[in-house]
């Protein structure tokens, strides 16, 4: 496992344990934060856009908790959402009507609040550099749009140390899961990896259909070192032997060598999966074939080349499903290979929450986009419905 490991960590394409166990902490701190402010004065709910009574459930329900921190992902978002929010406080312009809002709705601080809400944007925004400039997947991770990633990355850290003197007490970040689905299901227990996934989408600004879907590799010049080690952290996520040989220009006795090196197995023969059919086929493969060509795109868009962005895509797609993955490497890259080549897999929104879900459009199956409704709006991502569908495979 530790051999493994070492063929994954590629800079930037990888989230470490440590930086994961740090999202985690910051989680719970910002969550106690919030809290704390919301017994101070109730009207901090219009900023955190949470209750009390719906933060005490995160004590009360340690199995749906425990899920949800399973995933690299905060659990809070920025209370600035866009470029030019960000902008007047880092050049000290004039404000914006999202932060004129947000200023508004702040109650006034006493000092000891003061301290504590300037206290923790530091901390929020030391941790959101760090996932900056260590992930291209930053932006998913942080709930935040593709735009404003790239943009913070340009600002100096001194910069961005003097916009948080300038907001001057005006919270940094707030709650973000505050979907009454989202509660409905923590409260129950019954928040699935699924219904996390769909959360995770439904909360980001950058929605897979706007995201770039690039899948040229032929192009690519990456000489024989970066081949060989971007190869060796494809198989490290079980990408075939045969496939990493087409994609890599490699020997296929290298790269058979290379996977029982770290596997300690040989690597699958026969006919890999290309049906496309099947990512359509179940609520659950709808889903987890969303989520991987969100997570693609998404580290795309950040300008990652396409085996960048396809490692990068296999991490975080592990990470959010605990290692339980429905779609293997090989299925994942002629996933973002045929969707990108042609439309007989297309994207449409979903009629009742407007997330983007990957959708059939072919001879066999024409989903029809006016009329298409999510799994997550349709309640089929459940324990229940999971359980059913179990039983009846077995039977």
């Amino acid at each position: 496992m530790e051999n493994k490991e070492n063929y994954r960590a590629v800079d930037r394409l990888y989230v470490p344990d440590w930086l994961t166990e740090q999202i985690q902490v910051a989680n719970f701190n910002m969550v106690d934060h919030m809290k704390w402010l919301l017994q101070q004065d109730s009207r901090f709910n219009e900023v955190f856009n949470v209750e009390p009574k719906d933060l005490d459930q995160l004590q009360l329900n340690q199995s749906s908790l425990r899920n949800l921190l399973r995933a690299p992902f905060l659990m809070v978002e920025p209370t600035l959402q866009t470029v030019e929010d960000w902008r007047c406080f880092v050049d000290d312009t004039a404000t914006t009507v999202a932060v004129d809002i947000l200023r508004r709705k702040t109650p006034e601080l006493d000092s000891l609040a003061s301290y504590a809400v300037g206290h923790q944007n530091v901390a929020f925004l030391s941790l959101a550099t760090q996932i900056l400039n260590m992930s291209v997947l930053a932006a998913p991770l942080l709930g935040i749009a593709t735009d404003v990633a790239k943009y913070l990355l340009t600002v100096p850290s001194y910069r961005l140390n003097l916009a948080l003197q300038r907001m001057n007490g005006l919270p940094l970040f707030r709650w973000r899961f505050s979907s009454q689905s989202f509660w409905y299901e923590f409260v129950g227990s019954t928040l699935t990896d699924e219904m996390i996934a769909h959360q995770i989408m439904f909360t980001s600004p950058a929605r897979v259909g706007d995201l770039p879907s690039d899948a040229r590799w032929g192009e690519l010049r990456l000489g024989r070192a970066k081949n060989e080690a971007f190869a060796g952290a494809l198989l490290a996520y079980g990408l075939r032997a045969s496939t990493a040989t087409a994609l890599f220009n490699l020997t296929q006795n290298q790269m058979r060598g290379l996977y029982f090196k770290i596997h300690g197995k040989s690597s699958p023969c026969g006919n890999t999966a290309n049906s496309l059919p099947w990512f359509v086929e179940t609520p659950q493969h709808r889903l987890h074939a969303t989520v991987y060509a969100w997570l693609y795109r998404s580290a795309v868009a950040m300008g990652a080349l396409p085996p960048e962005a396809l490692i990068a895509t296999n991490d975080v797609y592990d990470r959010l499903f605990g290692g339980n993955r429905v779609i293997s490497a090989d299925r994942g890259w002629n996933l973002i290979r045929s969707m990108a080549a042609d439309a007989r897999l297309t994207i449409a929104p979903c009629r009742t929450c407007s997330t983007h879900y990957v959708v059939s459009n072919n001879d066999a199956k024409i989903e029809m986009h006016n009329r298409f409704s999510c799994p997550a709006c349709q309640q089929q991502l459940g324990i229940k419905r999971r359980a059913a569908r179990r039983k009846a495979n077995d039977a």
